[in-house]
């Protein structure tokens, strides 16, 4: 019996069961998409034309399915549909476009690290004391679509630009290779599985011209980015073609249980600390190395100047960046509910102690202010704190820290602020599954048990507070997390 075409686009899972549950089967489905025959031909394709593994192009296809998912509707994205097809074939043309910037420049540059990926000056920044241990000289940055080269003297840049400097023999292969055969095999594996495969087919192609082009031309030891969700198997195969030796990343969120961190394609994953890191294997992530650092964010934004506020809260609470990410972050029915618990628990324990200082701090980034949050908390006494002010002072000036879903939670802990973690009924999705982690303590799942803590952190009694051992495994010590890094680099290169 023939076997059925996964019906990828019309998938929905079930908002009302358990979350995990629900993605392990989204997870599963995307699994035996791309397992099926029919996109044999696909990846065929992308060997032949390009030399690349069938395994890395899966890979890509994988990573893009996944994020194509929008939690909150229940649904894949409507690109992915074949109504969408006419304007993505159309998009092909782009390829043409390309020959318009093709690249002239032989010149192969030599440099110890890529840190790939800059977005803005604040990113770049944070990598600063790195820099500084592998030299200027030795460092190259890559900057996406931003022009902050004055700002930085002696600093190696390069703009990456969409399909901007390929190489001419390349591009010109490549466009042979597509309109008069991939253009068809990928049309061909788009109705025979009822989804739209070009956008992430120009994605593998631009991505194989645009790095190979870049590693002809700049040849690194190793590569560094912040975005761990953002890392490429195409990226990483080129580069290490090219004779790199590790590419690697930092982790800077909580791995939370979303698709958005499935997929990850690298060969170190420079940790937090010595655990947190399962669902980035159990949701397809190829990691060969997993080296535990601390936090990049917490040495520069605390331990470079640690200054503490006259601004003293006795609760503070720091938020998540939910107006600009409720798409995703919305993964059940009830969500809500949950979330905004914290803040009905907030006032509810402002209320039985009106003497308490509390605060919000909500991440810097985050968008519009929340009119539920505000009807909540209206009238209640509790500060809305500068989004824009630094959470670490503001949390090392705190007596105690709350969040939903913060990583700070993680790295406070492990360097003595008392941190609980909301999770209403065991379902914060940022948080480990019940009973198979290391912060049953700080996990607060009701009210009750909220005041009791509470009560227990502002009294002469002693707060239950986690062991040594589970503050590693939460977030390595972080003072020295650019040496911690510098110096791995240096003990591959000496083995």
């Amino acid at each position: 019996m023939k076997k059925a075409i996964v019906d990828l686009y019309n998938f929905s899972y079930n908002r009302k069961i358990s979350y995990r549950p629900a993605i392990d089967e989204l997870f599963q489905v995307i699994e035996q998409y791309t397992e099926q025959k029919e996109l044999a031909s696909l990846f065929n394709h992308f060997n032949s034309a390009y030399g690349l593994p069938s395994e890395v192009t899966k890979q890509k296809i994988k990573l893009y399915i996944a994020k194509s998912y929008i939690y909150k509707k229940s649904s894949f994205d409507k690109k992915l549909g074949l109504a969408s097809l006419p304007k993505s074939m159309l998009s092909y043309c782009a390829l043409f476009y390309a020959l318009i910037f093709i690249k002239n420049n032989n010149k192969v540059n030599q440099y110890k690290l890529i840190i790939d990926d800059i977005c803005s000056s604040v990113e770049l920044d944070r990598f600063e004391n790195l820099i500084e241990l592998v030299g200027k000289e030795n460092t190259l940055i890559v900057l996406r679509n931003i022009d902050i080269q004055d700002k930085y003297e002696g600093y190696n840049f390069y703009t990456k630009k969409f399909f901007r400097d390929f190489n001419k023999i390349d591009l010109l292969k490549a466009i042979f290779k597509e309109f008069f055969f991939g253009f068809w095999i990928v049309l061909k594996v788009s109705l025979r599985t009822r989804v739209n495969l070009f956008p992430i087919s120009l994605q593998i192609i631009h991505g194989y011209l645009s790095f190979k082009s870049f590693f002809e031309t700049n040849e690194a030891e190793y590569t560094i980015q912040e975005r761990h969700y953002n890392t490429d198997s195409i990226k990483n195969y080129l580069f290490k073609k090219s004779g790199g030796v590790s590419s690697t990343t930092i982790q800077k969120n909580i791995v939370e249980a979303d698709l958005m961190f499935a997929y990850m394609d690298i060969d170190v994953l420079f940790s937090l600390g010595s655990s947190g890191f399962q669902r980035f294997l159990d949701f397809g992530g190829r990691i060969n190395k997993i080296q535990p650092v601390g936090s990049l964010f917490m040495e520069h934004y605390w331990f470079k100047k640690p200054i503490k506020l006259d601004q003293k809260f006795d609760i503070l609470f720091l938020g998540i960046n939910v107006t600009n990410g409720v798409d995703r972050i919305d993964k059940y029915d009830g969500w809500a509910d949950d979330y905004y618990s914290s803040f009905k628990w907030l006032v509810k324990i402002k209320n039985y102690n009106p003497k308490l200082r509390i605060a919000i701090k909500h991440h810097a980034s985050a968008g519009i202010e929340d009119p539920i949050e505000l009807s909540i908390l209206k009238n209640s006494g509790i500060i809305i704190s500068d989004k824009n002010l630094n959470s670490y002072q503001l949390s090392f000036s705190s007596k105690c820290v709350i969040t939903y879903g913060s990583t700070m939670g993680y790295e406070l802990s492990a360097h003595g602020i008392t941190s609980l973690f909301f999770d209403p009924g065991y379902r914060c999705a940022f948080l480990p599954e019940k009973e198979i982690d290391n912060l049953d303590l700080l996990r607060i799942t009701s009210y009750e048990k909220f005041k009791e803590s509470i009560n227990q952190i502002f009294s002469s009694k002693d707060f239950d507070d986690i062991t040594l051992e589970n503050k590693l495994e939460l977030c390595l010590e972080s003072s020295h997390t650019s040496n911690n890094i510098f110096n791995y680099f240096q003990d591959k290169n000496t083995n």
